[in-house]
């Protein structure tokens, strides 16, 4: 049963006229007859009974009507609330990303983004780029911001948000300050509070650590970047960190050391489904994270 018979048989039943119903869809009456036939063949079933002062609704064509009435009602409403979505920035956004990323770098995108949607949802998840890769293939997420991966499933497009350094912090009376910056080979041998291991931040670290021929002591491991600095200020041992989880309060209690050695830095990336809709809120949030930075 195509729409477009159904409508013609709508209006006719509406109208009680084959012409008045053919001019409301601005047809041909001819081409409303087609269309009301084709139906009647289709169910096996007379729809109308034909008169000269118009025509009536048969007993099926009754009940056809009911179900037609629900359905184009069905079809305003859902014309209506599309057009309240597009008005007012209404919908529903899931986004998957580290504790880091929804921590230090989304706020102030997500702060604008709610003044031109205030009536958005905004679901975050936070995970390791692993579970939110997952998660995205298995159609729970709109898209993700996470560390970029060595790989990524062919179903997924990964979009190059910012690059940024690492830095290390520690205690403002520790030794390494005198250095005015950081080594990786002067990591060697220390103490260290370090990024849980199996995620793509600390396997990074990692392999530059080694490259460097520095093996640190790692006294401490959690998956949290504010435990870090908690006990690095705590004089537990340095924190190799990325540059955007340091504020102006940390290096207020925090000893923040650039790191000289060359190419240790991260790569932050968008994740989208290649072959699925993005909705329209989920995009509009992603555009103003991928403007960070930028002027309104």
């Amino acid at each position: 049963m195509d729409l477009e018979s159904l409508r013609s048989f709508y209006h006719v039943a509406r109208e009680r006229s084959f012409s008045r119903a053919a001019r409301t869809l601005h047809v041909s009456q001819p081409a409303v007859s087609v269309r009301i036939k084709s139906l009647e063949q289709e169910l096996q079933e007379r729809l109308f009974d034909r008169a000269r002062k118009g025509v009536a609704l048969t007993e099926a064509g009754t009940v056809l009507f009911a179900s037609a009435e629900k359905i184009f009602s069905d079809v305003e409403e859902a014309r209506a609330r599309l057009r309240e979505l597009k008005e007012t920035g209404a919908g529903r956004v899931r986004l998957g990303c580290s504790d880091t990323v929804s921590l230090y770098l989304l706020p102030e995108p997500l702060k604008r983004f709610r003044r031109k949607f205030p009536a958005a949802e905004v679901i975050i998840r936070n995970d390791h780029t692993a579970g939110i890769l997952d998660l995205l293939l298995r159609g729970e997420l709109d898209f993700g911001i996470v560390s970029r991966p060595p790989s990524i499933d062919h179903r997924l497009e990964a979009r190059e948000l910012l690059k940024e350094p690492f830095v290390a912090v520690c205690r403002k009376d520790d030794p390494l300050l005198r250095r005015g910056q950081a080594t990786l080979s002067a990591l060697d041998g220390r103490p260290m509070v370090a990024l849980e291991r199996g995620t793509v931040t600390r396997d990074a670290i990692d392999r530059a650590l080694r490259a460097a021929g520095a093996k640190p002591k790692v006294v401490l491991e959690t998956g949290n970047v504010e435990v870090q600095k908690l006990y690095a200020s705590m004089g537990f041992g340095c924190a190799v960190l990325p540059l955007s989880a340091v504020t102006d309060a940390d290096r207020r209690r925090l000893a923040v050391l650039p790191i000289r050695d060359a190419g240790l830095e991260r790569a932050i990336v968008a994740v989208v489904p290649r072959d699925r809709y993005v909705p329209r809120a989920a995009q509009a949030l992603l555009d103003t994270v991928a403007s960070r930075g930028q002027p309104e």
